[in-house]
């Protein structure tokens, strides 16, 4: 069982306790422990990050920085096969995926980042008064010290959505990891270490709510970036108002999956349900709701079905599993009510409801569960977080809009159909801030931002728009004249003689 420590300041603190228990999704078994940290700790990070930032660290040039994630994105990459193994049994997320997405991901980003560093540039142009003239330069400057809190689903990859761009414009950080999920951010950390990052820069926090309420309130942190869920990121922009921080917030998603008469089948299915189940229905962009036409809505339930049911549930480090275990027995029992309550508001299990067998005893899973729902169901309405797709049918493409932009969330969504003119129609009247066509999961971090309508976020992450964020905007302008009399001061207004 591995014990966890801290890292703060460059060094590894080992803790006498309390400690939180990690275990294997698949399997139930206790795999480590966190330190339970409380506000001392994240006072001492803090305080190291405020310290960095002060130095050189911010004064460096962008494109040096940029190296640093380079090299951190190499440190990582020579323990790909052990870190994709780690994560395997941390997160939940199959092999079949982990390698390609929890580690792969991120290194992938890492280095898109890196690229971005000339889009930090000052930029420059002339103003021409009658008779006086100068030059006005806008300059991106870093925020200063940042909290990120990384989710439970992909620890390292969002983790590196915040401390990648936070660190190439210059700021200095410190990541609270989900306490049940700590390998990830502890291999950034040990990356850190490796490539010489300066003490300080990047700190590791572990804990669970005392940590997370005392990073946030902590008066020496500029802007907190957080992912998870919208109840919790409400109470982060209400305590972060306290001290007047910057908040960035991606959170949760309701995502339509857009199905027009013209779409074909297999390919709709097909990519709803990998949206939906893939790591096991724990993501923020799943596409966990699909409005499919009245024409066609049996001819899509029974394909769903077919193709659900096709779907291998096992451990996530099975090569054959399709679908693995939720991160918790208390996620997995959370699942089963919102599906027991849909069904008694008149909700159709279409496939899976049912626990499934033949897994490993201790393990979380939940089946892969299709459901036949109105749009005022519950599995139609809230966020499940879980291997869950509610279909619910519309009478037109008006219909169809409505229904979708019915959420309080507004991530993601998909548009399934042959007619690309009439799907990209449909595409601009959604209130989402990703959106797909004939496709899903589709990404590019250097320029497409991640920016969620309504209560899925506030900011952006990814593309400029994502580095951009943890700057600030200096303006500077220069005057390049002497004329006291061009001046407006020196020829209107007082009688200077």
């Amino acid at each position: 069982m591995k014990q966890f420590e801290n890292y703060v300041n460059s060094r590894w603190a080992a803790a006498s306790g309390p400690f939180i228990e990690v275990d294997d999704p698949s399997t139930g078994e206790i795999i480590g422990s966190v330190p339970d940290s409380g506000a001392d700790v994240v006072d001492q990070a803090v305080g190291a990050a405020r310290a960095a930032f002060e130095g050189p660290w911010a004064r460096m040039r962008p494109q040096d920085r940029a190296q640093v994630l380079r090299d951190l994105a190499s440190a990582l990459d020579s323990r790909f096969d052990e870190l994709s193994d780690e994560l395997v049994r941390d997160t939940g997320c199959t092999a079949r995926l982990c390698g390609m997405l929890q580690v792969g991901g991120p290194l992938g980003h890492l280095r898109d980042f890196a690229e971005m560093s000339a889009s930090l540039a000052p930029t420059a142009f002339p103003m021409q008064t009658t008779p006086g003239f100068g030059q006005w330069e806008l300059h991106r400057e870093p925020v200063g010290v940042v909290a990120g809190f990384t989710p439970y689903n992909f620890p390292l990859f969002i983790a590196v959505w915040k401390a990648a761009p936070a660190l190439l414009a210059g700021n200095t950080v410190v990541l609270k990891s989900s306490p049940l999920t700590p390998f990830g951010l502890e291999a950034l950390a040990r990356a850190a270490d490796e490539v010489g990052l300066p003490p300080g820069v990047l700190n590791l926090v572990h804990g669970d709510r005392t940590a997370g309420e005392a990073l946030v309130a902590h008066p020496g942190v500029d802007l907190v970036s957080f992912t998870g869920s919208t109840a919790v990121g409400t109470r982060i922009m209400a305590s972060a108002a306290a001290t007047a921080k910057e908040v960035l917030l991606e959170l949760g998603g309701k995502s339509p999956a857009v199905v027009l008469s013209d779409a074909p089948a297999e390919l709709a299915v097909r990519g709803t349900l990998f949206s939906s189940m893939m790591h096991s229905g724990q993501a923020c962009v799943a596409t966990s709701r699909m409005l499919v036409p009245d024409s066609r809505y049996d001819e899509f339930l029974d394909l769903l079905a077919t193709r659900a049911g096709q779907l291998t549930v096992g451990a996530a480090t099975e090569p054959t599993s399709d679908v693995g275990p939720v991160i918790s027995a208390a996620q997995r029992d959370k699942i089963e009510k919102f599906v027991a309550g849909s069904v008694e508001q008149g909700g159709r299990v279409v496939a899976g409801g049912e626990r499934p067998t033949g897994v490993p005893e201790g393990g979380h899973y939940v089946a892969p569960t299709v459901l036949a729902v109105d749009t005022d169901n519950v599995a139609a309405r809230e966020e499940i977080f879980g291997p869950v797709l509610a279909v619910v049918r519309y009478s037109g493409v008006d219909d169809a809009v409505r229904i979708a932009n019915d959420s309080e969330y507004g991530l993601a969504a998909s548009v399934w159909g042959t007619d690309l003119q009439s799907a990209r129609a449909v595409a601009a009247r959604l209130e989402s801030g990703l959106t797909w066509i004939n496709d899903v999961a589709a990404a590019d971090v250097a320029r497409t931002p991640l920016s969620g309508r309504k209560r899925s976020g506030v900011g952006s992450e990814l593309g400029v728009d994502g580095l951009h964020a943890y700057t600030k905007v200096k303006s500077l302008y220069t005057a390049l004249d002497t004329d006291i009399d061009g001046r407006s001061y020196g020829a209107v207004g007082l009688d200077w003689d």
